[in-house]
């Protein structure tokens, strides 16, 4: 037997499971995504995804030891976060799959997701991807961290972001030593990966950050960065 739940009943699930943000697409709108990460791929029957996100200190940015730190706490708090709003749902009488912030499917080499969560968030209304390839929130800019729940629960999807935080100052761009984000069109995700990932004492280590860090729009000057640029149009 199910028990009705909607959108504010869900959303509070995330909040009180330690997430910052919380939104909602719905699974059909993922129609661009490639075969075998449509949500529907992953959970039979599923309506809508639900995604949640925490931002991280800018104390990361100190050094590539710092971030890697940082990164596998994120990783593992927005993995549980998934996992406790799953089974929230679930005992309401729903299906729902937990998607973790890391993990996924090797593909020639290369490691992805089970969808896409950067784009998941965009549907969602969590913020917009912009030149950089991340997601950035009006917030918390691009330092949020995400995860996501897959329902089969019909939920109301939150519209996309209508605010503005990106001119294009090209400084990611100028700055990637992979020349990543050369391409307007494609994100190099092999040449980033490659040079930005190391293994350092039999341990993983991210060297490599800058796309974030040299951003005019991260954490604590989005505000009033997005208000200039909305009143410049």
């Amino acid at each position: 037997m199910k028990n009705e739940i909607n959108n504010l009943i869900v959303k509070k699930y995330g909040m009180d499971a330690g997430a910052s943000v919380v939104g909602i697409a719905a699974s059909k709108d993922f129609c661009l995504a490639p075969d075998g990460f449509k949500p529907s791929d992953v959970l039979k029957g599923c309506q809508s995804v639900i995604v949640l996100g925490s931002p991280f200190s800018q104390e990361a940015f100190k050094n590539p030891v710092e971030y890697t730190k940082i990164r596998s706490t994120m990783l593992t708090k927005m993995t549980a976060i998934a996992k406790e709003v799953t089974k929230q749902i679930k005992a309401n009488g729903y299906k729902a799959k937990a998607i973790s912030a890391s993990g996924g499917k090797y593909i020639k080499g290369e490691q992805f997701g089970h969808i896409s969560l950067k784009h998941a968030a965009e549907l969602a209304g969590l913020g917009l991807i912009n030149r950089n390839y991340l997601l950035t929130n009006d917030q918390y800019g691009n330092l949020l961290w995400l995860s996501a729940v897959l329902t089969d629960a019909d939920l109301i999807p939150d519209e996309k972001a209508q605010y503005t935080v990106c001119d294009n100052c090209n400084k990611c761009v100028e700055m990637c030593p992979a020349k990543a984000l050369d391409d307007l069109d494609s994100f190099e995700k092999k040449e980033c990966s490659g040079l930005s990932f190391k293994m350092v004492n039999r341990k993983l280590q991210l060297d490599c950050f800058l796309c974030r860090k040299v951003c005019p729009y991260s954490f604590g000057e989005k505000t009033e960065n997005a208000e200039k640029i909305g009143n410049n149009k």
